[in-house]
């Protein structure tokens, strides 16, 4: 099943519309006929059954045969809050792989030990929105601003729950021995370090938070491998 993205303003009671590069690939690349059925997500929760009505030189119309809120989305909205790496390629991995998860959110930031400090915030929104459609979302993870280590922390009372990564954990307080004792969850921020970790001073500050030092073993793992085990470990 192919998997298209339409926006908000492009949806009416009447039908969608998609535009650009969507409608492009849709009638160019994969051959779509008028009659033909596809599955359309608006980004926001709702997943849209389409039937192609009319084909235009630059866009699509659609009519609406079903609607399905909440479309192949996890049960717990995660945030994922996580340091800014050296390598610019390894970052949008991370935004791959943890939107396929299904991941809500993710957040990039700066900690002491964080070597870069740039972002190119449209770019992974462009990667969050191809993978999104890849796995047939519904939601589009939402990209937030750079935010500093501290600020984070300060603003995240909020969360029904809160882990912080630390390799030196003790081994058994793992993501699962700490998910068995909330059956109700419905929100989890995850926070991972920078190549170099977190230092004393931000674990500590964490901790006085509400944070939970979470281990994922004896191995050192690199941030991005990091965040996509822990993702799994809650959302698969």
């Amino acid at each position: 099943m192919d998997y298209f993205y339409v926006k908000l303003e492009d949806v009416t009671s009447h039908g969608l519309t998609l535009r650009g590069d969507e409608s492009k690939h849709l009638i160019r690349v994969l051959r779509k006929n008028i009659g033909d059925r596809i599955f359309v997500s608006d980004g926001n929760e709702m997943m849209y059954e389409a039937v192609i009505a009319e084909i235009g030189k630059t866009d699509t119309h659609c009519t609406i045969a079903a609607m399905h809120r909440k479309y192949n989305e996890p049960s717990v909205d995660v945030t994922l809050a996580v340091s800014l790496l050296k390598n610019p390629s390894r970052f949008d991995y991370l935004v791959e792989k943890t939107t396929e998860l299904g991941v809500r959110s993710i957040l990039p930031i700066s900690c002491e030990r964080t070597i870069s400090h740039n972002e190119k915030h449209e770019r992974l929104g462009k990667i969050a929105l191809s993978a999104m459609k890849q796995c047939g979302r519904s939601w589009l993870p939402r990209i937030q601003a750079v935010q500093n280590f501290k600020t984070l922390i300060d603003n995240s009372s909020h969360y029904q729950l809160k882990f912080i990564l630390h390799e030196k954990t003790d081994s058994s307080r793992t993501v699962t021995s700490e998910l068995v004792l909330h059956g109700d969850l419905h929100s989890l921020l995850i926070v991972v370090g920078p190549e170099g970790g977190f230092t004393a001073e931000e674990i500590a500050y964490a901790a006085h938070a509400g944070f939970k030092s979470i281990s994922l073993g004896t191995r050192r793992l690199r941030t991005e491998t990091a965040a996509v085990v822990a993702i799994s470990l809650v959302l698969v």
